[in-house]
């Protein structure tokens, strides 16, 4: 009788070390996503930062008026005299 309560606790000891690797290894998972999804969101609020920053000292130093590079320039009219976008 004895080996029986034994043998149950043991299984009851081994089912709850499997059950809680389970969930550690779901919440490390978990943890890596939430990184990096906040990783991801923060390097896109940071390099908007900088373009607007850079934007705006660009504007500061040539008093309002900017020139674009031929390349954007390029793009904005091909953008506007482009084919109208599907709804």
């Amino acid at each position: 009788m004895l080996t029986h309560i034994a043998d149950w606790a043991s299984a009851v000891v081994a089912a709850g070390a499997v059950a809680g690797l389970v969930v550690l290894a779901a919440a490390a998972a978990g943890t890596w996503l939430l990184y990096r999804r906040v990783r991801r969101r923060l390097e896109a609020a940071t390099a908007m930062a900088v373009r607007y920053a850079r934007h705006n000292g660009v504007v500061a130093v040539a008093g309002g008026r900017v020139r674009l590079s031929p390349r954007v320039v390029h793009e904005l009219r091909r953008r506007i005299n482009g084919p109208p976008d599907v709804w």
